[in-house]
């Protein structure tokens, strides 16, 4: 059985990372093979020292999700990092267009010397304890299969989940007062706090 639980079949695509300081957002989103372009959510990343996070921005600007079919991503001066990743579905159907909800994306990094597989095993099966101990509105993996560039060494997934308001984020992003801990036990066998960053987003979904 999967350990992920998925809702959906697994979707190779790719994530590009920009450090452009003012991506033309319209006109990403208008290229074809562009599922969503995510754009660091500056008015309200403050929410982020609510959940014990630092609130300061990404060295990226933003995120353009993409077909592997297309070539029409953004200037090559302008992607600092391309990942390809597997999309690992596990609950909630709001994510590509997520309207006003908070939408977090988290650069997971592996714990050094841990071998591919094995980190994409524990990771997926983290779903599993998320699916108990988090409130999230929708929650998605993606597993890094290559990277190129030099934004997101170490990089190894790219974790999304969703909470359809602030209140939910303060009061619902855990599911119990013990689920904190258990989430966090559960994490520190595969992942590297000191490499992962997460940061909240606009989405603005494209055409693909």
């Amino acid at each position: 059985m999967d350990p992920g639980g998925d809702a959906g079949p697994v979707e190779p695509v790719r994530c590009l990372l920009l450090d452009d300081p003012d991506p033309d957002v319209v006109e990403l989103t208008s290229r074809p093979g562009v599922i969503s372009v995510d754009v660091v959510d500056h008015e309200r990343i403050h929410l982020l020292a609510e959940r014990s996070m630092p609130a300061v921005a990404p060295t990226w600007s933003a995120l353009v999700w993409t077909a592997l079919w297309t070539a029409a991503g953004p200037a090559h001066d302008d992607v600092a990092t391309t990942l390809h990743v597997d999309r690992h579905p596990v609950w909630g159907d709001h994510l590509d267009d997520p309207g006003d909800a908070l939408l977090m994306v988290s650069l997971v990094a592996s714990l050094p010397g841990m071998e591919a597989a094995d980190f994409a095993g524990r990771y997926r099966a983290h779903a599993e304890v998320a699916r108990t101990h988090h409130g999230f509105d929708a929650y998605r993996q993606n597993v890094v299969t290559s990277r190129s560039g030099h934004l997101a060494d170490g990089t190894a997934a790219v974790s999304e989940i969703l909470l359809a308001t602030e209140d939910a984020w303060r009061n619902s992003f855990y599911a119990t007062p013990s689920s904190a801990e258990i989430v966090g036990n559960d994490v520190t066998r595969f992942l590297d706090r000191t490499g992962t960053s997460s940061t909240l987003v606009r989405r603005f979904p494209g055409t693909a």
